[in-house]
């Protein structure tokens, strides 16, 4: 006995249906670069673009337009792009501050040890300057001795040799480098300190608040 053609293509449709209706949805929208996407879910940030949802077929069972395209303007669209870059930069700030606070509280086990970490490094500088210092007052010394020769020379009338004229030439740029390290070396003392006064106030804020509320590390 033969099927009936007309109760098999029902059964089929019937059948198509059933797995239409149970499969998961696909939807499709585009992004703002123009770029196409699939997916069974639409992104917060693209619910309001324009987007199908399709069968597992690929065919169409709704369709809708972006909404209210009409009454949004450039200047509106311009906020809403800029407040989108301004919390992403926030979310990426955060996420910078959360990775240092970690690294801060799994350096230091007290904000002692911050202050005897400071004076460690305080060392190198502060020798450094401490080496200068003699240097700058045997050039300093020199540059006086010659500048007290030529001055005698034209007191008295005389020329001052080109020799002397050019020893005081080198020793004053001896006594502006000398200078200009050790201002680099203070400045970088006080570079240092900044630094490690700002990490033990955030070590002490990140400690109390763990406290209440442990520190975790997500992105």
């Amino acid at each position: 006995m033969q099927a009936n053609p007309v109760i098999v293509v029902a059964g089929l449709a019937l059948a198509l249906a059933f797995t239409d209706a149970t499969a998961a949805k696909i939807f499709k929208w585009t992004d703002e670069r123009g770029v196409t996407h699939y997916g069974e879910i639409i992104p917060p940030e693209y619910k309001d673009q324009a987007a199908l949802e399709m069968s597992p077929h690929g065919i169409t069972i709704r369709k809708w337009d972006q909404a209210n395209t009409s009454t949004i303007t450039p200047d509106q669209r311009k906020a809403a792009e800029d407040k989108a870059v301004r919390e992403r930069e926030e979310k990426q700030r955060a996420f910078e501050q959360r990775r240092r606070d970690l690294a801060l509280v799994n350096t230091y086990t007290s904000a002692q040890e911050i202050d005897a970490a400071r004076e460690r490094t305080l060392q190198l500088p502060t020798q450094a300057i401490r080496g200068l210092e003699p240097r700058l007052k045997k050039a300093q010394d020199r540059l006086t001795g010659l500048e007290q020769q030529a001055a005698g020379l034209v007191k008295a009338g005389k020329r001052v040799p080109d020799a002397v004229e050019s020893d005081i030439a080198d020793q004053k740029i001896e006594v502006d480098t000398i200078r200009a390290e050790i201002e680099r070396h203070k400045a970088q003392i006080e570079i240092i300190k900044a630094k490690y006064e700002q990490d033990k106030k955030r070590y002490l804020e990140v400690t109390q608040s763990a406290e209440r509320t442990p520190l975790r590390f997500e992105r």
